[in-house]
């Protein structure tokens, strides 16, 4: 039968519990990091017991060696109290001293990372003229067609192996290719992952201040058949630990059990590899703010391309200063980039001794080579 405890001892569990909760509790978290390295497999887990706090929510084992009044009302209420410390015991003591160098030895070597084997690399002309990579597949004319049929792409059900798919059209002229705009062939369709197109509107946006749609990407075409999304999983999915742990009730023991091992999957063979796109034609959800659809057009040298502009020097100029602001005409200039030149993300425009209804020119615009 439980016992009362007295009023001095309720009011000092009470100011422990509060302590506790406004800590950020340290000693707590340490021990069970320990814990965690030293749950292995179920025939060589040593025994692990539970903790303290499971009776009174925030006790420690400091605060019950501080507090003789609470050693007293755990020894009244909980006579089992001192087989389950908080500080883990295992049956063998010189496992925790093993576990600890372990830890401090993996601390200190770097973890080689799981890298995806088919994540698109680009070459090296590509990358250093600031275009990305960007994966897609064909559309099945037949059945991936119309309303409905792209409906289901994207929004696949709980029961399809599919993932969520954009539709769209690669269309376009490119003379370096002899693809004429006019031949019914040079219309593409083409279903993009949805994970890949709000991957660069969450770095790049869309809209008046954005240049998702005033980028060049370099497109990659895979097959139907090969839409899997294994194929996109990120460094950090690939390294996640998946490792699960079953707690025993009647014995307390923890029993360590192993993630999955990282999928292997076929090589696929892309049908168009690093054609160099421009995104057009982007439709978000009106409430989610979802890609729905994105075409993408055929880029090549000297076609023009429309870059944002964006203002430096605020500080410097006296009417921004005090709360002014530019009434941009144009939010864009359309350029022509030469064979081999670096995209610029944007047009620069310098705001430097700017006054109050002064008329901005191209003149203040920053134009880099190429």
């Amino acid at each position: 039968m439980i016992k009362m405890a007295p009023p001095l001892l309720r009011q000092a569990v009470i100011q422990s519990r509060l302590a506790a909760r406004l800590s950020k509790r340290a000693t707590t978290v340490v021990h069970h990091q320990r814990a965690m390295m030293m749950c292995t497999s179920s025939s060589a887990t040593p025994p692990l017991y539970a903790q303290p706090n499971q009776y009174v929510t925030g006790v420690t084992n400091d605060q019950l060696e501080a507090n003789q009044a609470m050693r007293d009302w755990y020894n009244a209420n909980f006579p089992s109290w001192k087989e389950d410390p908080e500080t883990i015991i295992a049956t063998d003591p010189s496992l925790i001293e093993n576990s600890t160098e372990e830890e401090t030895e993996n601390d200190s070597d770097e973890e080689e990372l799981i890298t995806n084997p088919h994540a698109i690399t680009l070459p090296e002309e590509l990358s250093k003229r600031n275009i990305r990579p960007l994966v897609a597949y064909l559309r099945d004319p037949d059945n991936e067609t119309g309303t409905r049929n792209c409906d289901r792409l994207r929004y696949p059900g709980p029961n399809d192996d599919d993932f969520p798919l954009v539709p769209g059209i690669l269309h376009g002229s490119d003379p370096t290719a002899n693809i004429l705009s006019i031949d019914p062939s040079s219309k593409v369709l083409v279903k993009t992952p949805w994970f890949e197109i709000q991957r660069e509107l969450d770095r790049y946006a869309s809209g008046r201040n954005g240049s998702f749609e005033n980028r060049v990407y370099a497109l990659t075409i895979f097959p139907s058949e090969d839409a899997y999304v294994g194929y996109h999983k990120s460094v950090r999915q690939l390294n996640k630990d998946d490792t699960t742990y079953h707690l025993d009730e009647e014995t307390m023991t923890v029993t360590e059990i192993p993630g999955a091992p990282p999928e292997v999957l076929p090589d696929r063979t892309p049908i168009v590899e690093n054609v160099l796109v421009i995104p057009a034609d982007l439709q978000l959800h009106p409430v989610a703010h979802a890609a729905l659809c994105v075409n993408f057009i055929r880029y090549h040298a000297m076609k023009p391309i429309k870059i944002p502009i964006r203002t430096i020097n605020e500080e410097e100029s006296p009417a921004m200063k005090k709360g002014g602001f530019i009434a941009f005409v144009n939010t864009f200039v359309e350029c022509l980039v030469e064979e081999g030149g670096v995209i610029p993300e944007r047009i620069e425009l310098e705001c430097t001794g700017l006054r109050q209804k002064d008329v901005v020119r191209r003149e203040r615009l920053i134009i880099p080579e190429g």
